[in-house]
């Protein structure tokens, strides 16, 4: 439009509202003047004069009235409508302006009817839901008639099922304000902190939200309903604060997970440029459905059949295939079970699940993968577009969904926490409450002797003294219900934590549940128990990746030691496993109906008699008079489905068209083939959505049988378990193993490194039954990590997600005890943590004098250079501000590399040095650099960070090289090595560190190491850094003051100590210290070996050798010797658990025989007695029958009686009269009774109730009893 024509629409606009010009009926003023409004500049502006002038929303409601054709909705109406919801200022300014076009109704009713019949086109259907949405959500005014109209099914299914995601979303919104009884939010600007209405996954509960997102949750942009942490400080909401608090944990630690998850995703389907990371399988083909109710563990899924082989089984035979899936590292790490799956059709995501990994189906020519899907919102809208998609896809998502997922399903199982008054409601005066069990014996005699040895009372392998701190922190850990113990670097945390796992385990019958962050820690603490004198038959451990030399604790052990089941159990079983097949066969059938390829007439008319019964009746076919047939043309019988198949095909009812319920359906069969097509697709859409209804609820209640079934297979662990004391397990297996763990019952919660874990794990560990909590970390080192730098604290937003509960109750002020002497580092090293951050930190005698570091000027180096850092695209490290990328640096792994093999020139071994980088890009060279001489080492956590990035290649070769420990800052928290090697890779003229300026992260960094700090690293750039220089530039100041600062790496040979050098770049080392020495001539040194025993002899140049060939001699002797004798006594041990285990086998196979013959005695007991119950019976009958009519001789019958029976007392037993008339049955005739069916009965009597019979006195008469 040209500008002049804007002006002129502009200056009728303006005329209308300030009444300059009267406005005319004709439809082309009307034009002009909604024209002019929608050229407006300012859509507030606009709203606001129209308001404000008398003439302006008279004119508005004139002008959207006097057009109500279908193209006007279409066009100007919606341009309109769309330009003034533009205003978004809410209030009475922009609800006048609404309402006086929607009222009184005449163009919202048709605006309306016309969504209702799909007449409106998409950009005017979305401004329909907009304005419904705006109209439900004003509060000044009744909304009655609006949520009446938006209530209807033709509305808001509609909405709903919409193809359009904008519709959708406003459904979802229209959905959440009619749930929700009238109250909405009185400030729309404040939606962000309202949840509920974002999308099909949004819900006000957040027990109703699925862990895994749908579609419309990915494709959604609105932000998630999130509380900053300060909310819950709020004095006014401590009614619902424990709600609250679960709520916003829920959300908060679900939205880390949906960042790395979105960000997965948008990868796959290119909305985002990066490396995908996981599988990605090009056609695809849903065959059937997967379930096995046999096995308890297995939930339904999908059987998904690739169209052709997976490149990676070219050159496997067919014999070998599974095996490679099992055995071979590249087809184990194949779509791994229960990882995250991604099915994409024609284009756009269907839905999420997981891999069911089975070998056997993966093996098979072409292969199938199991997809399982949960959720009734993923499924019903992912399965009928198995049907319809042409094109899918099966994408592998590397998101580590399973480190959130068992910690999100426990936050919904929560409804009360535990110990909430010291985690929520403490506040600065408060009395700290005592457990429930206080251990008296110990803290009684340590409160009067805090220098008492603690070896008797805790039956210790070795005397225990504690210095006051140890003493402070152990009296709080049993005298509080909650204690906090904060251990800096090396002051022996876990000792502590050892000492009151001890004097709970040994005076207190308490369940011990010990949570620590990795499988690592969790091992040296489980190693430290039992070095401390807990029984290992009394510990348990969850999880997997245990050290073989703690297999025995894993808890898959415990099944092998269970007893049989009972007959009711095994009963419970195979009802669980028949309710599972009968749900199962509900489950095919549905599936098999929702992938044939058409609907008939038969079913669509079955569908719409009882959905669409005026459609139904416009198709009946009438009955024929006087027995003829209907035939169309070409004689063919005319059936109940020819109406249907006419109509569909656009065609008239031929014959019938003058029949009277055709004559009164002329509406139905006026409609067009188009609008027919519609009606019939709507009806297909029921059919299927009913189906996919069927579908889910059958899939629903089959998994749930198959939770029953596990349940039931798991009481047996649940009474093993309850016969142990201490409970290991990581965070995530807190959660995971919830329900395991809960049936235990532990009451008190011991958590290692609580600063560096999510408060929301560390919340989900605690039970109903937990009574005490012992939290035992640091938070003044690194906190946890979380994948959305958004939800740092670093960043500032408020939501502190990665805030530990450690750290939150240390800031509140809630009382905390510190250990103060540090065992690990020489004190040259120390100096700079006390400086920095730790000013009571004191040296414990063993750091002190310690030797000096061989070949080297100073124990502790900041090699200082100017070599710039490069940038690695390859992968991001996304606690670096949420960098996307990472960093590397070329000069200091060429450094680091010279570095580490001059030192092994000098002795030490690579089990002495640990290699660390802060950044991902950077260890990754590093690996690279180095495994051509070396193994690098990383441990699971970087490990698994690398393979996401796709990293990760295999480093093995034939030749055997010595390892080496490679770590990132962060994954090497709780460690520590003899020398570290760090390289802080930051190198650029804009003085840009990243996440470096993090004091937590320096303070981990420089304490890691126990006798030599290497640092290698640009100090300009560090000091010159906006946020992070201050912190590096006192670290840099205390480094120049030692005189630790070198332009490169300080070296100096050992035989001529004046012979210095300063090597600044790597190829430095060959001319000036080939061998690790000097270029002076070399000489023969002689020395002392490192253990004194020996002397040796070394070359000036080659460097003083590690080892001693007299001491590795000795120590290999002694080494193959224990080694014999601890093989001796694995084996006998081993035989012994196998006996005990033979025994316990033996003696529950003898339990269960013993009750099955007791079972069996008891059967036949009972078949006596109910034999003998029924002949005494017949036998008093017939007797008494006998002595009612007084006949019957019985002495044949009495003669044949054994005179044993005789008995000697029959005078008060009644009489039998003897008689040869024969014995009346009441009325059925006479019979002779048979003396041998007497005789037989009697003793049959005789013999089951040790009744006797017997004579009378005259020898000719019977008696009986």
């Amino acid at each position: 439009m040209s500008n002049q024509r804007t002006r002129q629409l502009q200056k009728r606009f303006n005329d209308i509202i300030h009444g300059n010009v009267k406005l005319e009926q004709r439809s082309n003023d009307c034009r002009l003047f909604l024209e002019g409004l929608c050229v407006q500049v300012d859509p507030v502006k606009c709203a606001n004069d129209i308001v404000a002038s008398r003439h302006g929303l008279p004119a508005l409601q004139q002008t959207m009235r006097s057009d109500l054709r279908t193209e006007f909705l279409n066009g100007l109406a919606l341009n309109v409508l769309e330009f003034l919801l533009r205003a978004e200022m809410g209030g009475d300014v922009l609800n006048s302006v609404i309402v006086n076009i929607v009222d009184p109704p005449i163009f919202w009713n048709e605006f309306h009817r016309a969504f209702e019949s799909g007449t409106l086109n998409q950009r005017a259907q979305h401004v329909f839901a907009k304005v419904l949405s705006y109209l439900l959500s004003m509060t000044s005014r009744d909304t009655t008639t609006y949520r009446n109209l938006a209530g209807r099914p033709s509305i808001l299914d509609k909405l709903i099922n919409s193809d359009q995601q904008q519709v959708r979303e406003e459904g979802y919104l229209i959905k959440h304000i009619l749930s929700t009884n009238g109250i909405t939010s009185s400030n729309m600007a404040d939606f962000d902190f309202v949840p509920g209405g974002r999308h099909d996954n949004d819900f006000v509960d957040f027990r109703e939200i699925a862990i895994l997102p749908t579609t419309d949750e990915l494709s959604s942009n609105k932000n998630p309903a999130l509380r900053r942490a300060s909310y819950l400080d709020d004095p006014e909401g401590k009614k619902t604060r424990v709600a609250d608090y679960l709520d916003n944990t829920f959300r908060l630690l679900r939205d880390d997970m949906m960042h790395e998850l979105k960000e997965d995703t948008d990868i796959a389907l290119q909305k985002k440029q990066g490396r995908q990371r996981g599988l990605v399988i090009d056609g695809i083909k849903a065959v059937d459905i997967y379930a096995d109710p046999e096995n308890r563990r297995t939930r339904w899924g999908i059987m998904l059949q690739c169209d052709s082989d997976f490149p990676i089984l070219k050159g496997v035979r067919d014999k070998d295939r599974k095996r490679f899936f099992c055995d071979d590292h590249r087809g184990s790490r194949m779509l791994r079970h229960q990882s995250l799956a991604c099915l994409i059709g024609d284009g756009a995501i269907l839905g999420l699940g997981t891999i069911h990994r089975d070998e056997d189906l993966l093996a098979k020519k072409p292969p199938i993968i199991i997809f399982q899907m949960e959720g009734q919102i993923s499924l019903s809208k992912a399965l009928p577009q198995l049907k319809t998609t042409k094109h899918l896809r099966f994408i592998q998502i590397d998101c580590a969904v399973f480190a959130f997922e068992p910690v999100l399903k426990a936050l919904k199982r929560m409804r009360v926490l535990p110990l909430s008054e010291e985690i929520l409601f403490w506040e600065d005066g408060n009395e700290i409450a005592s457990p429930p069990v206080v251990v008296t014996r110990i803290t009684g005699p340590l409160t009067r002797n805090p220098s008492i040895d603690l070896k008797p009372l805790l039956r210790t392998p070795h005397s225990i003294v504690l210095d006051v701190s140890q003493v402070n922190s152990l009296l709080a850990g049993l005298n509080q219900r909650v204690s906090l113990i904060q251990g800096p670097p090396g002051t022996g945390k876990s000792f502590i934590g050892a000492l009151l796992a001890k004097a709970l385990h040994m005076y207190t019958s308490q369940t011990i549940l010990v949570v620590c962050y990795t499988n690592h820690a969790l091992d040296q603490f489980l190693e430290d128990l039992i070095g401390i004198g807990i029984p290992r038959k009394d510990i348990v451990r969850f999880g997997s990746r245990a050290k073989p030399a703690l297999e025995d604790l894993g808890v898959h052990n415990l099944g092998r030691q269970g007893g049989k089941r009972s007959k009711t159990d095994w009963a419970a079983i195979n009802q669980m496993r028949h309710n599972a097949s009968v749900h199962l066969s509900k489950l095919q059938v549905s599936f098999t109906t929702l992938l044939s390829s058409q609907l008939s007439p038969e079913t669509l008319l079955a569908h719409i008699k009882s959905k669409d019964p005026e459609f139904f009746h416009a198709f009946h076919v009438p009955d024929p008079e006087d027995m003829m047939q209907f035939v169309g043309r070409k004689g063919k019988a005319v059936d109940e489905t020819f109406l249907i198949r006419r109509w569909i095909r656009g065609k008239g009812p031929l014959m019938f068209k003058f029949e009277p319920h055709v004559q009164a359906a002329r509406r139905i069969w006026s409609m067009d083939k188009n609008r027919r097509q519609l009606k019939v697709e709507e009806w297909r859409s029921d059919i299927l959505r009913r189906v996919v209804a069927d579908l889910c609820t059958a899939g629903e209640q089959y998994n749930n049988c198959q939770d029953d079934l596990s349940r039931q297979f798991g009481k047996a662990l649940a009474e093993q378990l309850r016969t142990k004391r201490i409970i290991g397990c990581t965070t995530t297996g807190a959660a995971k193993f919830a329900k395991d763990i809960r049936a235990a019952s532990p009451d008190v919660l011991l958590v290692e490194e609580a600063g560096e874990i999510l408060e929301s794990h560390v919340v989900t560990a605690l039970s109903k039954t937990t009574s005490q909590m012992i939290l035992i970390g640091d938070h003044k080192q690194l906190r946890p990590k979380v994948k959305n730098y958004a939800l740092t604290v670093e960043k500032g937003e408020g939501y502190d997600l990665n805030r530990s509960l450690f750290e939150r109750l240390v800031l509140k002020g809630f009382p905390h005890v510190t250990l103060s002497a540090q065992h690990r580092m020489r004190p040259e090293i120390s100096a700079f943590i006390r400086a920095l951050t730790y000013p009571d930190l004191k040296d414990a005698p063993k750091t002190k004098n310690r030797d000096n570091i061989r070949g080297v000027q100073s124990n502790v180096i900041f090699v200082n250079h100017s070599h710039p850092e490069d940038e690695d695209k390859r992968i991001s490290d996304g606690a670096d501000g949420g960098a996307t990328t990472s960093k590397q640096n070329t000069y200091e792994v060429k450094m680091v590399l010279r570095i580490v093999r001059y030192l092994a020139q000098q002795g030490y071994g690579t089990d002495n040095i640990v290699i660390l980088t802060p950044y991902l890009g950077q260890l990754s060279h590093l690996r690279d650099a180095l495994k051509n001489e070396t193994d690098p080492i990383l441990n699971d956590l970087d490990s698994g960070d690398l393979s996401r990035a796709g990293l990760l290649t295999d480093t093995n070769s034939e030749r055997k090289k010595t390892r080496i420990r490679l770590a990132t800052i962060d994954n090497y928290q709780g460690e520590e090595s003899d020398i570290v090697v760090a390289s802080l890779c930051r190198s650029n003229p804009s003085s840009s560190i990243g996440f470096m300026d993090s004091p937590e992260r320096l303070n981990v960094l420089i304490s890691r190491a126990r006798d030599g700090l290497i640092l290698i690293g640009n100090s300009a750039t560090f000091e010159h850094s906006k946020k992070g220089g201050k912190l590096w530039t006192d670290f840099l100041n205390l480094m120049r003051k030692g005189g630790y600062v070198f332009g490169g790496f300080p070296v100096k040979c050992e035989k001529h100590p004046d012979k210095r050098r300063v090597m600044e770049l790597p190829e430095d080392f060959d001319a000036y210290a080939p061998d690790g020495g000097c270029t002076e001539p070399w000489t023969l040194l002689r020395g002392k070996c490192s253990a004194g025993a020996h002397t040796i002899t070394w070359q000036c140049r080659a460097g003083r050798p590690s080892d001693c060939t007299q001491c590795k001699s000795e120590m290999n002797r002694l080494k193959q010797l224990a080694e014999h004798d601890q093989k001796v006594k694995e084996e006998r041990e081993a035989a012994q658990r196998e006996h005990q285990l033979r025994m316990l086998e033996l003696e529950a196979k003898l339990r269960s025989e013993r009750k099955t013959y007791e079972e069996l005695q008891r059967a036949k007991e009972e078949q006596k007695k109910k034999a003998q119950r029924a002949l005494a019976k017949y036998l008093v009958r017939i007797s008494v029958q006998m002595f009612s009519v007084g006949v019957g001789p019985l002495a044949e019958f009495s003669a044949t009686l054994p005179k044993s029976s005789l008995l000697s007392n029959s005078a008060s037993l009644p009489r039998i009269v003897s008689s040869d008339t024969k014995i009346s049955r009441y009325g059925r005739g006479n019979e002779r009774v048979s003396p041998q069916m007497m005789e037989t009965d009697a003793t049959k009597l005789a013999w089951l109730r040790g009744r006797r019979l017997g004579y009378g006195a005259a020898g000719n008469e019977g008696y009986y009893e």
